[in-house]
């Protein structure tokens, strides 16, 4: 038996599981982040914001004549923010907005953990980077870096900058959104098809 059918005869078998472990890795995503501002920016949200969606969209699309640039201002436009007004001034202290393209990475993200986490196989022998832990802290760190630049330097920055690191080096970090990111996802799809592998195995010597 292949990889791919073990993998896809797993998934249907325990498809509520997967689910459960997607959105299970969103909210302990979104709780970590908020944790990370929370922490490093000084004090609890107290106020949230949401968008008129379906309006703005089509203001961008009417106004905007370039396919691309339309699709890329859409991508950028928030659903929703959160964060911190001084109680004097009114200013935000700090802010974090959801857009469209870090719910898509989100979404993305906690499905392929979700995913590995609820086949629950043994993963096959492929290396150290086989496992989740390897493949979530580089994915991870990636997405603190590509996605979480609404709020100053992003939770990522504001991480490193509680640690006691420069701020040149956390501007430096964004530099490598384009290979953390990819690399994350790579690594964790290597990880599904190590624990696939080890599915279509272990149901081969169980015929056997």
């Amino acid at each position: 038996m292949s990889a791919l059918r073990a993998l896809g005869m797993r998934v249907r078998a325990r498809r509520w599981t997967v689910a459960a472990a997607t959105l299970a890795a969103f909210g302990l995503y979104q709780a970590s982040i908020l944790c990370i501002l929370v922490a490093g920016l000084g004090g609890a949200p107290n106020y949230l914001r949401t968008y008129p969606l379906w309006e703005n969209a089509r203001r961008i699309v009417g106004r905007t004549p370039s396919a691309t640039d339309t699709v890329v201002l859409i991508a950028r436009e928030p659903l929703l923010e959160y964060g911190r007004r001084h109680p004097d001034f009114g200013v935000a202290v700090w802010s974090f907005e959801l857009t469209w393209s870090s719910l898509l990475f989100f979404v993305s993200f906690s499905a392929l953990v979700g995913l590995y986490l609820g086949i629950g196989a043994r993963a096959a022998r492929w290396g150290a980077a086989g496992s989740l832990s390897g493949a979530g802290v580089v994915g991870l760190l990636g997405a603190s870096v590509s996605s979480l630049t609404h709020c100053g330097l992003g939770s990522f920055g504001v991480l490193l900058a509680v640690a006691g690191i420069s701020a040149s080096t956390i501007q430096w970090s964004a530099r490598l959104e384009p290979v953390l990111i990819p690399a994350g996802y790579a690594l964790i799809v290597l990880a599904i098809l190590s624990r696939a592998r080890g599915l279509a195995s272990a149901r081969a010597l169980a015929v056997a």
